[in-house]
């Protein structure tokens, strides 16, 4: 599948998506905010997994959507 640069999706349907970044840790997107004295710039919400492959509930980090520029990710499909 051929995916155009126009294309465009809601910032919630990419929640719980698989994302790697260059050095191939992996993180899960819980969620986006963003901080009212810089509300042009979105940050991405993301959990770790810890050393035994567990995605670490209690940490979150905010990482700017401009930093995931070369990170990968993989989207996942609804769950009925």
């Amino acid at each position: 599948m051929k995916i155009k640069g126009d294309s465009c999706l809601p910032l919630d349907a990419l929640r719980g998506a698989l994302v790697r970044n260059e050095h191939g840790c992996e993180f899960r997107i819980h969620g986006f905010s963003i901080r009212l004295d810089e509300v042009t710039n979105v940050l991405v919400d993301l959990k770790a997994y810890d050393e035994d492959g567990k995605l670490d509930s209690e940490v979150t980090c905010g990482v700017s959507i401009h930093a995931l520029e070369s990170w990968t990710i993989q989207l996942q499909g609804e769950t009925p």
